[in-house]
């Protein structure tokens, strides 16, 4: 094995989506083997068109199946592993390799899918091992949940290291990470050749560290709230850490806590079995939302959709949580980038009902990844030959290679800022080229369980069908006698007024009738056709709309 290469199918110039490749093969090209690192999903920001998830193109992967060793998850967050579902469903006997706690949520999500279970292999990986030609140890990094793992590939020519979504910190049950103890503990004397590393909050001038602590406002909250008072949290349910915190406040107040939030509560059961000691106030059942009222609720749900559940709530379209005037409402969420507008339309919406609210910005406080001052830390101590700023958006990776260059000192040549599908080429260690690219990569839309089955035309259709609105026909027709049989259904949704209707349905008759009187058809999905253009053709002559027409016809005699 001599030549490796390095590229992802997501998560470079983007939020979400994560997904890279380490590559292996000989000098001939053959004896390939592909190690995949995470497999993550993206929730579109403006969703007009109801497209649920975006998902990385898997064709590449697909293509060279029988090459791939494993898919190796480092973390259980959305961008992570979200896309894993999908991949398995081409290659269900691809083997998965991640830590145990993660293995206990990547079984439980994917029991929700059409997947067989007994086909899909989920291997603990807790020790160096041995796969394919290589060997792969995991490092146990401090982050926002239990189970969060480095990747450590160990070549010939060196050693090539993947981490994100990491602190350095000890976070108890979260992880423990020490850069300076790195070196030691893994590396002995083995070079690093290359560090891929998270560089999404490259931005922030300052330790991850000391972001991730609630400031002390919140817990003053949970004290200067009035004893039937109830306190609103608002926080992404992959923030355990610091929804860790709030429970403590909670604790320490003698209030009870409601998860209002399925992954978080399920994720809280999780750890409450593996730590049966551990001290946590008193859980109830989101039900009980609105009728105790010393409650602290945790509303919680992923980075994208999170402001959205508050929409819903202060539209008094939920269910069992109403809002009251009395309420605190904490946001610990500060909102991701295009985000912004909806999280400042919600805080205006929760504080005409609930004045008493407090919300944390990206300066105060922010998610578990690395900021300027720890990548120039582990980049010292580490002291990898090569630099892939990775999981962010361009300028974030940018900004990362200028601060690298600048204060550690590092060859400009040798951090990489690589885009979606470029590959970082290594000839017995040394970079050869990152110039070329797979033609494989972009973005694939998933549709509920479905993959892959939304296409241009049917996105179009959805905003025609928003934008002018459908009119559904619905008639029994005799091919034999050419003769309608019964009466016609017409529904329309969007297209004209109600004062309007009785003159739309006389229309869309008569061009049926008239149809069928001057035109012949060879079947009955011809007739359906010429029928709708026609309807369409006479609404936008009348009305100057261009509505999606259905025409069902039935065979009758």
């Amino acid at each position: 094995m001599n030549h490796i290469n390095i590229f992802a199918l997501g998560g470079l110039d983007e939020n979400g989506k994560n997904c890279y490749v380490f590559e292996t093969f000989d000098d001939k090209g053959e004896n390939k083997k592909i190690y995949v690192i995470n497999s993550g999903a993206k929730i579109p920001i403006n969703s007009n068109n109801k497209i649920d998830t975006l998902i990385p193109n898997f064709n590449y992967l697909i293509k060279n199946k029988d090459a791939i060793q494993g898919v190796f998850v480092t973390d259980v967050k959305n961008d992570s592993f979200s896309a894993l579902p999908w991949l398995l469903m081409k290659m269900p006997t691809v083997p998965v390799f991640t830590s145990k706690f993660n293995k206990v949520l990547i079984m439980e999500r994917l029991s929700k899918y059409k997947l067989d279970l007994k086909k899909v292999k989920i291997n603990i990986l807790d020790r160096p091992t041995k796969i394919g030609d290589i060997f792969v140890n995991p490092i146990e990094l401090a982050g926002s949940m239990p189970g969060h793992i480095g990747l450590d590939f160990i070549t010939p020519s060196g050693d090539y290291l993947f981490m994100f979504n990491f602190v350095e910190a000890n976070l108890g049950i979260y992880g423990s990470l020490d850069f300076d103890e790195m070196p030691r503990k893994f590396f002995a004397k083995r070079k690093i050749k290359a560090l891929i590393v998270d560089s999404g909050n490259s931005n922030q001038n300052c330790r991850a560290a000391d972001k991730i602590i609630l400031p002390r406002s919140v817990r003053e909250a949970f004290f200067s709230a009035k004893p039937n008072e109830r306190i609103i949290v608002g926080a992404y349910d992959e923030e355990m850490y610091s929804i860790s915190q709030i429970l403590d406040f909670a604790y320490e107040a003698k209030r009870p806590v409601i998860a209002y939030g399925k992954t978080y509560g399920q994720v809280l059961s999780l750890i409450k079995s593996v730590v049966p000691d551990l001290k946590l106030p008193k859980i109830l059942d989101y039900k009980y939302a609105n009728k105790v009222k010393n409650a602290v609720i945790l509303v919680t749900g992923t980075v994208e959709r999170l402001h959205s559940r508050f929409a819903r709530i202060t539209d008094n379209n939920d269910v069992y949580l109403k809002l009251q005037e009395s309420d605190t409402v904490i946001m610990i969420a500060p909102a991701i980038n295009g985000l912004e507008s909806l999280e400042a339309v919600v805080l205006d919406d929760i504080a005409r009902v609930s004045p008493k609210v407090m919300e944390l910005n990206n300066f105060e406080f922010f998610h578990h990844h690395p900021a300027r001052e720890d990548l120039a830390k582990l980049i010292n101590i580490l002291k990898p030959e090569y630099v892939v700023p990775a999981q962010g958006l361009y300028r974030y990776l940018q900004d990362a290679q200028r601060y690298i260059v600048k204060n550690v000192g590092f060859n400009p040549k040798n951090v990489l800022l690589l885009q979606n599908g470029q590959i970082a080429h290594f000839d017995n260690g040394k970079l050869g080229s990152y110039k070329r690219k797979i033609k494989e990569v972009g973005d694939v839309i998933v549709d509920g369980f479905g993959v892959g089955d939304i296409n241009t035309e049917v996105l179009n259709e959805r905003e025609v069908l928003g934008r002018e609105g459908v009119v559904l026909v619905a008639v029994r027709y005799n091919p034999i006698k050419k003769k309608l049989i019964g009466k016609i259904q017409i529904n329309t949704v969007g297209v004209i007024s109600k004062d309007e209707k009785s003159e739309a349905n006389d229309l869309v008759k008569s061009t049926l009738l008239n149809v069928i009187e001057s035109k012949k058809f060879e079947s009955l999905r011809e007739f359906q056709n010429v029928c709708r253009q026609a309807i369409r053709k006479k609404i936008f002559k009348i009305y100057s709309k261009e509505p999606i027409v259905v025409v069902s016809v039935v065979a009758a005699q």
